[in-house]
């Protein structure tokens, strides 16, 4: 009887600890990088600091809908894995917007997966809702959306915008929508979320650019200048008060392209050119004039399509399409590129957010990947 307890005993510690073990935090390798956790479920919507702790969002797929956004997840540090938290209720899909504000997280302005009934062009439906997660309480709520100010209109109705944190706020730039036609509209400006305040409008101004070379035709440069900037599905952070925005597309739809006769200067533009924001806020809006044309040092600093971004001590981190990861510090004008010579980053990264000084990422392989600075 005693060894049989005992055996148990030494049964049960054992599994405690090999548990332990399993869930055990890599070495932190020579480059600063460390793998934890593997996050369940499918490629996350998000992931955000919220009370010094990690979130993520994940969704499903089934038949009827595309890839909707369904599960939240916390990151346990000190036991490595992730914990369900409350699931989300509403139906948002890919190209959604997600701030931070509080310690809350907000997400909305996408489709739905629905299609519009009687709708004569497969008419996407766009979520009129936003909504707001409370760590403290694991709950979930719907809050006011932006409204259709008289320069911005269908705000509500955008999808892919470009959305961030600034200054203890949230802000959502453009987006896409259409409403019954075929035609694909940006909008012009945006939308600042306040937790005390709501909603109030950003607006966008755009002095003359430098020109392109490629274009002789000076009402052509002209009628690039805001195409340049305004972008879907785009990425966005503020440094020391200044906004930063590019990547994403700069296309309008399949039948209105503004770089139409000019895919090679699209494609410079894209994968090239980024914008600095001076910001002026006012009790009731927020003022965005670009102040400088900032471009990539080459060619293989590729900023095309790139949607994720943040900023950790002075510095801005930008995941590339191809799952690479660049860095642009404004004030030395300073790039470095992540080159995969860790075992860390032998999988593309997706999306990252920045917590205590340090940089997390999850990448292709659902793996969290921890960054610490030199």
């Amino acid at each position: 009887m005693f060894r049989s307890i005992t055996f148990f005993i030494l049964l049960s510690v054992s599994l405690f600890l090999g548990g332990c073990l399993n869930d055990h935090p890599g070495p932190q390798d020579s480059g600063g990088w460390r793998t934890l956790a593997e996050l369940p479920g499918s490629t996350p919507f998000f992931l955000v600091n919220l009370q010094g702790n990690l979130y993520a969002g994940t969704g499903t797929r089934d038949s009827q809908y595309p890839l909707l956004l369904t599960k939240l997840w916390q990151y346990d540090a000190a036991m490595n894995v992730w914990k369900p938290k409350k699931d989300f209720p509403g139906k948002l899909t890919d190209g959604l917007s997600c701030f931070t504000v509080n310690n809350k997280v907000y997400v909305g302005l996408s489709t739905t997966g629905e299609t519009a009934p009687n709708s004569s062009f497969g008419q996407e439906v766009y979520s009129r809702n936003f909504y707001e997660y409370d760590p403290v309480t694991d709950s979930w709520q719907t809050i006011e959306s932006p409204p259709s100010y008289d320069f911005l209109a269908y705000t509500r109705f955008g999808a892919g915008a470009t959305s961030f944190h600034y200054n203890q706020k949230g802000i959502v730039l453009w987006g896409l929508y259409r409403s019954g036609s075929q035609h694909y509209r940006f909008n012009v400006g945006g939308a600042l979320y306040d937790a005390a305040k709501g909603w109030n409008p950003v607006s966008i101004t755009i002095p003359d650019l430098p020109p392109l070379p490629q274009i002789h035709d000076e009402q052509m440069q002209k009628q690039l200048m805001t195409s340049r900037v305004v972008r879907q599905r785009g990425f966005g952070f503020a440094i020391n008060n200044r906004i930063y925005t590019g990547g994403g597309d700069t296309r309008h739809s399949s039948i209105g392209e503004p770089f139409s006769g000019y895919e090679d200067v699209r494609k410079e533009v894209l994968s090239r050119e980024f914008f600095e924001f001076n910001v002026t806020e006012k009790p009731d809006s927020l003022a965005m004039v670009v102040s400088k044309t900032l471009r990539t040092p080459s060619p293989d600093y590729n900023l095309m399509l790139a949607r994720y971004a943040f900023a950790l001590d002075q510095t801005g981190y930008i995941i590339m399409n191809n799952g690479q990861l660049v860095s642009f510090t404004p004030a030395t004008n300073q790039w470095q590129k992540f080159d995969a010579l860790s075992d860390a980053l032998s999988s593309p990264l997706v999306l990252g957010t920045d917590l205590n000084g340090k940089a997390y990422f999850i990448n292709q392989a659902h793996q969290l990947l921890e960054y610490t600075p030199n």
